[in-house]
């Protein structure tokens, strides 16, 4: 980290019983390594999750390592003890705490997934049904009951349909939502017989699977959040920067937006719809059609306030690498002398021309579309001096230190719960850290590889 002018840092808040736990994780630009590069800096225990101690703890941290003059950005979930609102406000917040210690020009980033997997929720909330609490209710109701299982494995085979277990949703993981419906979907000819025939079924459950639109809902649901899913799933990986996390969720406005216009509900719902009109339900399908006007409503109206935030990063579009203008070139030069950061536009012009001539080559070549960060090291390492780079490296540098969301702290959590498991549950803090350090840190390393290394650095 001597030579890297910039990074950035990202934490949250975990249990492991009574003991609360916070890794720090930094994001940084390094082309001569990889590119993009995000490392596991510290992990501690802290008495409570407050604003203050949080902040405190980030900022001794950065300072013990030196890194403190070189933080450019912090990225926490989008609850109100890391950034007190979508407005990040207040002086009572990690955010606000960072900006007084290190710089107020600090750039915050609140998680996209976290935006998504709310998005989806404020759009089912203008639903009459709960479509979250029957997955649970449903799956709580046979979860630990294997009388109940076996009697819906008779139901299975009574409708011809396979059984398959049915799948927890929990409201703190963005992904497990759409598998869950998925589920009930696959099952639901089994459920609706099962359910209608006990004496004493969940009088809930009773009246979902007796509504003749259930199904309707559940199969118009699963359409949407398959797209809230891939986008998900696009927005989690590892070493986004945040131009693609704003192309990821200006693609799912546009699709919304769409949806909304068209009033789009897919052929199988259509068809049922269809059945139920014929049955001279005709006031229930529009009743339907305008709940799905709702839905798309509700997500959008969420979904545009909160990729605003993400905005703030357009004018930095030309590091995508595709079309570059000098005049997009030049508001991202303004855009850092405004957080307090020099850029030498004159040098930076000479060396645009350079960079243009790179990427009509690079055209040329028919290479494979690859991450942003990827582009920019071969850009760098095929350069002849620093000299013809030095600016466009400084704001490379800047860009890709701001990081684009919070998953790789959730994914930190997940590889901590496998080291620090129940059969391991003495160990220390300090041991878990170690663990976690060096498994993360070194992830990408295969086991002769990592023999290698620790041969030649003996003092490790």
């Amino acid at each position: 980290m001597q030579d890297i002018p910039f990074c950035g840092v990202s934490t949250d808040a975990s249990n492991h019983g009574a003991v609360k736990i916070f890794p720090i994780l930094i994001q940084y630009f390094d082309y001569e390594n990889g590119g993009l590069q995000i490392k596991l800096l510290e992990v501690e225990s802290k008495p409570n999750e407050t604003a203050h101690t949080i902040a405190a703890y980030v900022s001794e941290t950065l300072s013990n390592y030196g890194l403190l003059s070189k933080c450019v950005a912090f990225a926490g979930d989008n609850c109100n003890t890391m950034f007190g609102g979508l407005k990040k406000g207040g002086g009572k917040n990690v955010f606000a705490n960072l900006k007084n210690i290190i710089k107020p020009s600090l750039i915050g980033v609140g998680c996209p997934a976290h935006v998504l997997n709310n998005c989806i929720q404020h759009g089912t909330d203008t639903l009459e049904i709960d479509i979250e609490s029957i997955v649970l209710k449903v799956y709580n109701y046979f979860s630990i009951y294997t009388v109940r299982v076996e009697s819906l494995k008779q139901f299975c085979e009574f409708v011809d349909i396979e059984y398959e277990q049915l799948l927890y949703h929990s409201k703190t993981r963005w992904l497990s939502l759409f598998p869950a419906i998925e589920r009930l979907i696959t099952m639901f000819p089994a459920l609706k017989s099962f359910f209608l025939s006990q004496d004493k079924s969940p009088a809930v459950l009773k009246k979902f699977f007796s509504d003749p639109f259930s199904e309707i809902y559940l199969l118009h649901l699963h359409s949407l959040m398959c797209v809230f899913h891939s986008h998900i799933q696009s927005i989690e990986r590892e070493k986004n920067s945040v131009l693609e996390i704003l192309n990821i969720l200006s693609d799912m406005q546009n699709i919304l937006q769409e949806r909304k216009i068209q009033n789009y509900v897919p052929l199988k719902v259509k068809g049922l719809l269809q059945d139920r009109q014929d049955e001279g339900l005709e006031v229930g399908c529009k009743h339907f059609l305008t709940a799905v006007k709702s839905l798309y409503s509700g997500c959008l109206e969420y979904l545009d306030m909160w990729i605003e935030p993400f905005k703030e990063f357009s004018c930095f579009k030309w590091m995508e690498l595709e079309n570059v203008s000098w005049t997009e070139v030049e508001s991202s030069i303004k855009y850092m002398m405004d957080k307090g950061f020099d850029i030498d536009d004159s040098k930076c012009f000479n060396q645009f021309c350079n960079l243009k001539t790179f990427i009509a080559t690079y055209k040329n070549e028919g290479r494979k579309s690859a991450p942003f960060h990827e582009k920019w090291s071969q850009y760098f390492k095929s350069s002849k001096n620093v000299g013809c780079h030095s600016e466009l490296l400084k704001m490379a540098q800047f860009f890709f230190a701001v990081p684009a969301h919070n998953a790789n702290v959730e994914r930190l959590f997940s590889l901590i719960q496998m080291q620090w498991s129940k059969e391991r549950n003495c160990l220390a803090v300090e041991s878990v850290k170690g663990l976690a350090i060096v498994k993360y840190n070194f992830r990408h390393f295969t086991c002769v590889a990592f023999h290698s290394y620790l041969l030649k650095h003996p003092d490790i």
